[in-house]
């Protein structure tokens, strides 16, 4: 068995277009997505911006203090300096600044463009304003809470994160569910072994008929070896985005493991399903095995984000047989949600998937019988 195992993943690899699809591909979308999106948060540059103290009202003091925490904050999102009025007015006129805040009981902002620059500067600005109007409205309606209220720090910005305590970035929610597409591309290793196991299709398929190895010892051994290939596809992909790409998946690696195996073998499996559907023609199959994968990763989330929770809310069934979405949630539950029960169901429901769709498969493809060949 492990010497039909061992040539049979050699035969499987050197079919360009399977290894293409099942592992270059889902590598390749991941640096896509990460070219486009994926380090974004570290890409903003430094904003330099003037100040311009024109009082030493109470307003102006505590603006200054205000650009100083930002300054000081890990995002280093802003640079100022206190300048002069004639200074400031200069470094604007040579684009040395992006900005100049008047500092004052009133405070004002000056730029010269509308780009990303001057529309951050505006937003701190409105945010400011925002904090300051809470804190007078505070002092005038119920001074004795104000100080609670500053000892509370709302001057600070604030994280999201989940219940779990870790932080929420939409754009991993794209890596996430590529990996519930890398494990439906698995198919295209299925529909090559599926062709190669019937004699009406291919000529390989039709030496090994012939051959003094049994029917049941081909498909157990040709599963067996599309199935590890597809998982040490499914390895790779996942060392590439954490190391490579530094995506944090913030998972347990087990469980991801766990989520890979299962959701691994229904790609397989789905692929040999569609294969041994031989009264079909061969680019129907290739066609109807693309629909599947590229479909189910959508309904996931993987063109658009919102879709899966759209579908959660107008009919959640869909996502419950809907493998590439039970995939998605279950690394939601271990990389995001932290929530083990959800994670257990998940893995269930992938199992169930997985048994129903690999006895169907083995039963269909184990029965095939030829008149002559």
């Amino acid at each position: 068995m492990l010497h039909l195992i061992k040539y049979r993943i050699i035969s499987i690899l050197k079919e360009k277009t399977i290894v293409f699809w099942s592992m270059l591909f889902p590598i390749l979308l991941a640096t896509m997505f990460y070219v486009s999106f994926g380090s974004s948060d570290n890409e903003i540059e430094t904003i330099d911006v003037a100040v311009v103290k024109t009082d030493d009202s109470e307003m102006s003091k505590n603006f200054i203090k205000y650009l100083e925490m930002l300054e000081n904050d890990d995002s280093k999102l802003i640079s100022s300096e206190e300048l002069s009025k004639e200074k400031a007015d200069e470094k604007l006129e040579k684009f040395a600044v992006s900005g100049i805040y008047y500092a004052g009981e009133e405070i004002e902002l000056v730029v010269t463009s509308n780009d990303i620059n001057s529309s951050i500067l505006k937003s701190l600005l409105d945010t400011y304003n925002n904090q300051a109007q809470m804190y007078k409205d505070i002092a005038i309606e119920k001074p004795e809470k104000l100080k609670t209220v500053i000892n509370s720090d709302y001057m600070g910005f604030v994280d999201e994160t989940t219940l779990g305590g870790k932080s929420v970035d939409g754009e991993v929610q794209y890596f996430l569910s590529l990996i519930g597409m890398a494990c439906m591309f698995g198919c295209f290793i299925g529909h090559q072994i599926s062709t190669q196991l019937q004699a009406n299709v291919t000529p390989v398929a039709l030496r090994r008929a012939v051959s003094s190895v049994s029917k049941f010892k081909q498909i157990v051994s040709d599963t067996l070896a599309g199935v590890i290939i597809h998982y040490i596809n499914l390895a790779i992909l996942l060392l590439f985005l954490n190391f490579v790409l530094h995506i944090d998946l913030s998972g347990n690696i087990v469980k991801l493991i766990g989520i890979c195996i299962t959701g691994g073998f229904i790609g397989v499996s789905l692929g040999i399903f569609v294969g041994s559907l031989s009264k079909l023609k061969d680019g129907v199959r290739i066609g109807l095995l693309v629909a599947t994968g590229l479909l189910s990763s959508f309904f996931a989330g993987l063109m658009i984000v919102g879709v899966k929770g759209l579908i959660e809310d107008t009919c959640p069934i869909l996502n419950k047989i809907n493998p590439a979405a039970v995939i998605t949630d279950a690394i939601y539950s271990v990389s995001v949600y932290d929530d083990p029960e959800r994670y257990v169901s998940d893995i269930i429901i992938l199992i169930i998937m997985s048994a129903t769709i690999g006895i169907i498969t083995f039963i269909k493809t184990r029965r095939e019988r030829y008149d002559s060949i």
